[in-house]
C-alpha cells in the first residue's frame, strides 16, 4: 500500500462492517487510521493537496470522522416499511445499504462521486498520472540508454521473393 499510495489514489473503505458492533467499529477504524499514519501511507485526500481553508476543513473532518468507510455490501433487495431496499439478511433483521444507521455507503458514494469527483479526477492526472509520465521520460522509457522509441534504427529485414503467379 505503501508503493500504491504514489501511484494511485487510496480510499480506505471496511467491509463487511455489519460483522462488529458500533465499538468495535470504531476501535478499528482508530486502528487502521494508526497504521495507515505510521507506516506512511497516504490516502486521498492528501494533506499536502488541501488547497484552501475550506477544503483543509472539511477534509480533515472527513479524515478524522469517516475514513476508513465501514460499508456492507449487498445486490439482494428486500421489502422494509412498503419500500424495496437493497440490504442483506440476518437472524436479527436486514441491514440496508443505504441507511446511514447501518452502513456508510452512502457517505462513500456521496464523497467519490458528488464532492470530491473532479478534485480527485485531476490528483489522478496532475500528480499521479505526471509523476509516472515525468519517470518514465527520466527513466528514457525503460529503454537501455542511447536508445529511444524515435529514430532507432532497425536492423535491415532480408528481401525474400515473392511469390510469381504462373
Amino acid at each position: 500500500m505503501k508503493h500504491l499510495s504514489k501511484v494511485v489514489n487510496i480510499i480506505p473503505v471496511i467491509a463487511k462492517a455489519d460483522t462488529m458492533t458500533l465499538e468495535e467499529k470504531s476501535e478499528f477504524k482508530q486502528r487502521v487510521r494508526k497504521e495507515l499514519e505510521v507506516n506512511g501511507i497516504e490516502f486521498y485526500p492528501q494533506k499536502e493537496f488541501d488547497e484552501d481553508l475550506e477544503d483543509k476543513t472539511e477534509n480533515d473532518k472527513i479524515r478524522q470522522e469517516s475514513m476508513p468507510f465501514a460499508v456492507v455490501g449487498s445486490d439482494k433487495e428486500y421489502q422494509v416499511n412498503g419500500k424495496r431496499v437493497l440490504g442483506r439478511k440476518t437472524p436479527w433483521g436486514i441491514i440496508e445499504v443505504e441507511n446511514l444507521n447501518h452502513c456508510e455507503f452512502a457517505l462513500l458514494r456521496d464523497f467519490v462521486i458528488r464532492t470530491h469527483l473532479q478534485d480527485l479526477k485531476e490528483v489522478t492526472h496532475n500528480i499521479h498520472y505526471e509523476t509516472y509520465r515525468a519517470k518514465r521520460l527520466n527513466d528514457n522509457g525503460g529503454l537501455p540508454p542511447g536508445e529511444g522509441l524515435l529514430g532507432t534504427v532497425l536492423p535491415p529485414v532480408p528481401a525474400t521473393p515473392c511469390p510469381t503467379a504462373e
